[in-house]
């Protein structure tokens, strides 16, 4: 006799040969009476292979580590003895090439005059859901290592761009801000420090990379190049030359953009309303001299090479005067490289927001640069210094603050 689901599933063929879903139809025994195309097409079994063979034998009778299903722990098997709904998400049906095929399903007992006739198998194909779900996992796990790696390095930078000193009517100002949430940390760094006899030593400099081992290498390259200028009166140039063979010696292997500059009164000229400013730039971007006027000067040079690739390339020094009133400024190139505009029109746009800028005081000129060069987080860390000369022959002003001296020093 012809089982009620068979005859209501022959019903509904031409509706379930659309439908996404495999459909089983199965008598009292498990037998497959019924399969539409879906099935056919996930178990790559013909319904002809498939017509009058226990299902469970065909397509589910083991493990995916080949061990034997028993049929008794079939979810099928249980609502066609307990004539029950059961539903089952972890279950694993077997392609014809030996491909294991990841379901859930529900299986609907029918039944007829209290007894249970057969069983519907409605199931899915999983595969593709638990890709997207393994991949979706291994991107919060690689998410989170950056995370974690982004403020390791954070952690590092913060705590290696210290304060800057204050010394008599010369201001530092810094600034350092990082790239937006989700970029990589680079390895931007600025330093300002005294020299024993009162000169202020000013560094920018970019570490090439963008991860942890570039934050690490640019805390090793700042602080050999910070102790091996800070006690000589050396030129900038021979100090990046030897601050370069010593990292090769050392195995601090990195490549680094810097401007290493140096702020000194004129020999034996004690107030003189100008100050010199000599500095070496090893592939950097250039110093750019503010006037009161909010004229700018781009203290242009011929490019040398970056550290880290020629420790006996040649380097050279250049002077400038720093007059009073006068603004110089150090920065990164995260503050003005745009994916679509090169990094002279980068440099031309900050020269014109400094325009009206001239006299602002220092503290609001750098956050104003800021402001209006970056609205919002870039794709890559910012560092900036900036200095600006006071007349040394009246009192420091308020906007300057007070002197930030490091012991020792007067």
């Amino acid at each position: 006799m012809e089982a009620l689901l068979s005859r209501t599933l022959a019903r509904y063929e031409r509706v379930l040969a659309n439908v996404a879903d495999g459909i089983y139809g199965l008598d009292a025994d498990g037998r497959v009476e019924f399969v539409n195309p879906a099935a056919v097409r996930m178990t790559g079994l013909a319904a002809e292979e498939q017509l009058g063979r226990d299902q469970h034998a065909v397509i589910h009778g083991r493990r995916p580590d080949g061990s034997p299903y028993p049929k008794h722990e079939c979810p099928v098997w249980g609502a066609l003895r307990s004539g029950r709904t059961i539903t089952a998400e972890h279950e694993v049906f077997w392609h014809r090439d030996g491909t294991p095929v990841p379901v859930e399903l529900i299986a609907v007992p029918t039944v007829e005059d209290g007894a249970v006739t057969g069983v519907v198998v409605s199931f899915r194909d999983l595969t593709d859901r638990l890709a997207a779900r393994r991949q979706a996992a291994e991107l919060r796990r690689v998410t989170e290592r950056a995370a974690e790696q982004r403020a390791l390095s954070d952690r590092l930078q913060q705590a290696l761009l210290t304060p800057p000193p204050e010394p008599d009517h010369l201001q530092v100002a810094v600034r350092y801000r990082p790239a937006a949430h989700g970029a990589q940390v680079g390895g931007d760094w600025y330093d300002a420090f005294l020299q024993p006899d009162g000169a202020t030593m000013l560094v920018i400099g970019d570490v090439v990379g963008h991860d942890s081992d570039a934050a690490a290498a640019m805390g090793q390259l700042r602080g050999l190049l910070r102790a091996l200028a800070y006690d000589n009166d050396e030129p900038p140039s021979d100090t990046l030359s030897r601050t370069e063979h010593v990292a090769r010696g050392l195995a601090v292997s990195t490549m680094a953009t810097v401007v290493l500059a140096r702020v000194e009164r004129h020999p034996d000229v004690p107030v003189a309303g100008t100050r010199v400013l000599r500095w070496s730039n090893a592939g950097h971007l250039p110093p750019v001299l503010l006037a009161p006027d909010g004229s700018t000067t781009l203290l242009e040079t011929r490019p040398e090479l970056m550290l880290g690739i020629d420790p006996d390339a040649p380097r050279t020094d250049h002077t400038a005067e720093l007059r009073d009133g006068h603004t110089l400024l150090l920065v990164t190139d995260g503050l003005v490289e745009r994916r679509d505009a090169d990094l002279d029109e980068g440099l031309a746009t900050m020269r014109e927001v400094l325009r009206d800028l001239g006299e602002t005081s220092l503290e609001e000129l750098c956050d104003t640069l800021l402001g209006r060069m970056l609205p919002v987080d870039g794709a890559d860390d910012v560092a900036i210094v900036a200095v600006r000369a006071h007349p040394e022959d009246r009192p420091r002003p308020p906007e300057a603050g007070p002197n930030r001296l490091p012991p020792g020093v007067d």
